[in-house]
């Protein structure tokens, strides 16, 4: 069954749009367009409707479906939900030949992202990237979310550990909050997500709260056999080894690869 539709749509689509029938625009914002095209070579070059929603067009006196409609339709998917994907603006589509690999760690970290950008959702482990700041971590993170979001149009969140995960979360405590009363429902929509990237895993104080807080977070993901990625400053094998019990860390193990990313800091020479 696999094989068949890998076949299918690779018939469909061309090599130029890496069989996706999507093309990502680079001068989209300059241009005013969206960032996803359908592929000019594939679709676009087979469109019979001039790109007009509902892309249906007139054949014999017949309404008939465009072969871009698909295609149409799924970009228009993939746009909402990269919109609340919560990326980083800095890291908006940015695509895996935006990372550049400075040493065998960086190549081994990007040779990691691409096998399972190649083969989701047939993926036995998430990520968990650590190493020193400014090594390309979170970059390299949301590069797979956004590849993944783009190629397979499922829901994807990117949630900061230091700037919106906690603060999210109790502000929902304080009358008055536009959130307020739902942390429940935060939570749940985070453990649930098809994806999810928890940047600076770690970082967070060392209160009870916030421990069983992140280990429900870790433990639903697991249960559930959700695809995550954790990027840290800190080597989990020693940072994590007492938190929550070490229960953190047991969960962590069994969901991802752990891997290294070092190197001197590649802000420093921007």
């Amino acid at each position: 069954m696999k094989t068949d539709s890998k076949s299918s749509s690779e018939k469909k689509y061309c090599s130029y749009c890496d069989h996706t029938g999507i093309v990502h625009n680079v001068h989209f914002e300059k241009l005013g367009e969206n960032a996803l095209s359908p592929c000019p070579k594939c679709v676009a070059a087979k469109c019979r409707c001039s790109g007009e929603e509902p892309y249906y067009y007139v054949k014999d006196e017949k309404i008939e479906i465009c072969f871009c409609r698909d295609t149409r339709m799924k970009i228009v998917k993939i746009l909402q939900i990269y919109n609340r994907s919560g990326i980083n603006r800095k890291y908006l589509w940015k695509r895996l030949n935006d990372f550049k690999s400075v040493n065998k760690q960086a190549e081994d970290a990007k040779n990691a992202a691409y096998d399972i950008v190649k083969e989701f959702p047939n993926v036995r482990k998430g990520l968990f990237f650590w190493g020193n700041p400014g090594t390309g971590k979170t970059m390299l993170a949301s590069i797979i979310l956004t590849e993944l979001i783009i190629r397979h149009a499922v829901e994807g969140r990117f949630i900061s550990i230091s700037r919106n995960f906690f603060k999210s979360l109790q502000e929902t405590f304080f009358e008055g909050s536009s959130t307020y009363g739902e942390s429940g429902k935060i939570e749940k929509e985070l453990a649930d997500v098809d994806m999810l990237v928890v940047d600076d895993f770690g970082i967070q104080k060392d209160t009870e709260w916030k421990q069983e807080t992140l280990y429900d977070l870790v433990d639903a993901r697991y249960e559930a056999e959700k695809f995550s990625i954790f990027t840290s400053n800190n080597n989990p094998h020693k940072a994590f080894k007492d938190l929550s019990q070490g229960r953190i860390l047991s969960r962590i193990k069994e969901m991802c690869s752990i891997m290294e990313i070092g190197g001197t800091d590649y802000r420093d020479k921007l």
